[in-house]
């Protein structure tokens, strides 16, 4: 398949609007104060997510921790990454992968290893949400070296806030955030906007929804994000012994990308420990 891409092209009205709910929202979450069972994001006791399918949270490693994590998607594709947290408040993490890692046929490795650094510049507390700022060159899916870029692409640069809850159903999480991609920018950019929810169904399983803007993706012609949909991302964490994830994640379930037959489906494993000195 021969992919055309041309630069540019307007925002259309859809896009204006939905990154307008953004704002609003991420000021409804500054102004709303938690209740006093609010789980602020740097509790020790529980692991922070970082991600929630692929956007990026307000979540930072503590000092000391380090994470594995290993994700199997489509085409028989793997990524492995490591971060480690050099700070309470800042971390940094490197991955690499490619196509074909698993099965039958010549494996395909991606262009470049991803490069992803995090500073949380407020803590939650009961009056604000948790806000980080980033970059994280990192995109998802096979890489194409065509059009130069991820079949999902990377955040880039980034600002993301969080919240937390806790009820008598679960602890409740809201994560909001803009950010912009200057890496795989061959055929457009744009700045782009993405939230997600988290909620715990007790304390090991959570249900995870992401739903991405792509405005650097929705060009009429641009194959990989056609249509005026964003890729809208659902998933299954379970959390064993507070240090192993397990992650079931079903990605772009509206099946707006047309390089795609139907929705994907990517597992991860992610394992969090503390350096011994």
């Amino acid at each position: 398949m021969v992919v055309d891409l041309k630069r540019g092209g307007r925002m259309r009205p859809e896009r204006a609007s939905l990154l307008t709910i953004l704002f609003l929202l991420a000021c409804i979450l500054g102004a709303y104060p938690a209740p006093a069972s609010a789980q602020v994001a740097d509790n020790v006791n529980s692991l922070e997510m970082t991600q929630v399918v692929h956007a990026p949270t307000a979540g930072v490693l503590k000092q000391g921790q380090y994470q594995i994590d290993l994700t199997a998607f489509g085409n028989g594709g793997a990524m492995g990454g490591i971060g480690i947290g050099l700070f309470n408040r800042f971390m940094f993490g490197i991955s690499y992968g490619g196509d074909g890692l698993i099965g039958y046929g010549d494996p395909k490795g991606n262009k470049l290893p991803g490069v992803m650094v995090k500073y949380r510049i407020l803590e939650e507390s009961m009056s604000l949400p948790a806000l980080t700022v980033g970059f994280d060159m990192q995109g998802h899916g096979t890489w194409y070296e065509g059009p130069q870029r991820y079949l999902f692409k990377a955040p880039g640069g980034f600002v993301a806030m969080s919240r937390n809850w806790l009820s008598n159903f679960g602890r409740f999480g809201v994560h909001l955030g803009v950010n912009y991609n200057t890496i795989e920018a061959e055929d457009q950019q744009s700045i782009d906007g993405f939230a997600g929810i988290d909620f715990s169904i007790n304390e090991q399983m959570a249900i995870l929804a992401e739903y991405d803007l792509a405005m650097d993706d929705n060009l009429e012609d641009n194959l990989f994000g056609e249509g005026p949909g964003g890729f809208l991302n659902l998933g299954l964490r379970m959390t064993f012994a507070q240090s192993l994830v397990l992650q079931f994640d079903f990605t772009d379930v509206l099946n707006v990308n047309a390089t795609t037959p139907g929705i994907g489906r990517e597992i991860k494993i992610v394992y969090v420990e503390t350096f011994s000195f």
